[in-house]
């Protein structure tokens, strides 16, 4: 995996343990990824007005600050904008705090994962590389289509202004498929794109969440066919106007400007 200019990305490690950060950075390096390291939230924030990393691993507990109010820093451009730049920056959370409400927090705040303390080193660079894939060529911009409102950034979805309780699985199979509407994504590639794996002979799991996903938004009002199968080829979302160019209709276009990004 690299960055712009085929040199791998850039990971910057906000840790405070110095065990942790030395067992990181082997496993990191071993994959070519270059390392930065802070050891809290003051040093994180100097070292960011200086270096751009493709992704963050935070600790949430630092001597200094906590790693929910770095992530808020970020995801808001900074209190005077110098961080704007690097508002859209993956992050991944690695933190001792294992139970589901620091978890959720750490979501609201904008990260992109969450990992708990003892982790698996192999886990940690398995979900770095999906995080990066994932994070080429979706956009962290509010999504709004109809009633459906999709906010990456704190990962909510709402239906007219109403909070629908997803999964992150649930939630990243929408925000994908919302992000290009009318393009099929074979089980295969959501698999891929998602779950951050190769195809393994098994794509059933795609089949449970699209359903699980089409049951949540039907339960809200929306129409079961806004994620349309494509037979033998896999899903897509498909905006009402779109179905209705696609059969050659006539009908009320007013649906396709509907679709726009957010601020």
């Amino acid at each position: 995996m690299e960055g712009g200019h085929g040199v791998p990305p850039l990971i910057m490690l906000v840790e405070d343990n110095d065990l942790i950060v030395e067992c990181v950075e082997i496993h990191l390096r071993r994959e070519m990824f270059s390392v930065i390291t802070a050891t809290g939230y003051t040093e994180a924030v100097q070292l960011l007005h200086n270096h751009t990393p493709g992704l963050i691993v935070l600790d949430l507990i630092l001597d200094d600050g906590n790693g929910y109010d770095l992530c808020r820093t970020l995801r808001t451009g900074g209190n005077d904008g110098e961080f704007a730049r690097i508002a859209d920056i993956p992050i991944l959370i690695l933190s001792a705090c294992a139970d589901e409400d620091d978890r959720l927090e750490g979501f609201r705040a904008g990260a992109d994962d969450y990992i708990t303390k003892p982790f698996s080193p192999a886990e940690l660079i398995f979900r770095v590389k999906a995080i990066l894939r994932r994070s080429m060529g979706v956009s962290i911009a509010r999504i709004e289509i109809g009633a459906l409102q999709i906010d990456p950034r704190r990962h909510e979805v709402r239906i007219n202004h109403h909070l629908v309780k997803m999964t992150l699985k649930e939630f990243e199979l929408l925000h994908l498929m919302a992000s290009h509407p009318g393009r099929v994504f074979s089980r295969e590639e959501l698999l891929e794109r998602v779950w951050g794996y190769s195809y393994l002979g098994n794509t059933r799991t795609v089949d449970v969440h699209i359903n699980r996903l089409r049951h949540k938004l039907a339960e809200e009002g929306l129409c079961d066919d806004l994620i349309c199968t494509e037979w033998g080829a896999g899903y897509k979302l498909e905006l009402p106007a779109l179905k209705e160019a696609a059969v050659g209709g006539s009908g009320d276009y007013r649906a396709l400007n509907s679709w726009q990004y957010g601020a």
